[in-house]
């Protein structure tokens, strides 16, 4: 059997079907490229569970797959189904005649209406990526203003770079958004910053778009909010959490 494991945001969300299977395999993997723990490391993670983890870049996790073999775990930072990469995954186990188990994790999704949100007026997730020379992505400015048309609200996932260790920051994905946003659509726009999720430190701030420039939170992973239409239920769960 391969196991793909959501282990949750910090290692204090690990749970106990995941600890149980962790105690039989053979092998245990860390998928090190598509989130970072918001408390805690790989070496209280190993301590946690009393086991040896090994971690894998990107390049391990999408080409090479040495990690793909039977008796073992890759251990996923939220949720495996959050990312289209576990999907993927999957489907290249199951080529290799691999039993594949899934078992979920806490992850974003779960906290995204900590502040008074409807579950039910969430539009489609962006991600935010950084600019580099010769590829500067605008599809998910498009995806935004479609959520903003119907009223949606809008999760914004951000980048991490992990072997670089550089981690995108609500203030970096806004001054994105912004010079993509030539008529300042966004500008009056009520945000949630979410900042450290699941950890003792997180955080989470509501601002108005033209505001972020004033946002200087050094708390990781970072993730961003941009409301559609509030209700009145809504825009008093944002005051409440305000004050």
């Amino acid at each position: 059997m391969f196991y793909i494991i959501g282990i949750g945001l910090s290692i204090n969300q690990i749970t106990k079907e995941a600890t149980e299977i962790l105690n039989i395999v053979s092998n245990i993997y860390l998928d090190n490229y598509t989130n970072i723990l918001s408390e805690g490391d790989i070496k209280e993670l190993e301590r946690t569970i009393q086991r040896k983890i090994i971690p894998i870049n990107r390049n391990e996790l999408e080409v090479t797959q040495e990690f793909l073999k039977d008796d073992t775990a890759l251990l996923v930072i939220g949720n495996p189904f959050s990312a289209t990469t576990h999907f993927t995954l999957i489907k290249d186990a199951k080529k290799k005649r691999l039993e594949v188990k899934v078992i979920p994790g806490i992850s974003i999704f779960n906290y995204r209406g900590t502040v008074g949100l409807s579950e039910y007026k969430f539009g489609k997730t962006i991600s935010i990526v950084y600019p580099i020379a010769n590829y500067k992505p605008t599809s998910f400015y498009d995806s935004l203003i479609d959520n903003l048309k119907i009223g949606a609200h809008t999760l914004c996932l951000l980048d991490i770079k992990t072997q670089e260790n550089k981690f995108m920051t609500v203030k970096d994905a806004c001054s994105i958004l912004s010079e993509i946003d030539i008529n300042k659509i966004l500008n009056n726009k009520e945000c949630i910053g979410l900042f450290g999720l699941g950890s003792k430190n997180q955080k989470t701030i509501v601002f108005k778009f033209m505001d972020y420039n004033n946002i200087n939170i050094d708390i990781y992973p970072q993730s961003l909010i941009i409301c559609g239409e509030l209700n009145e239920f809504e825009r008093d769960g944002l005051n409440e959490f305000t004050k």
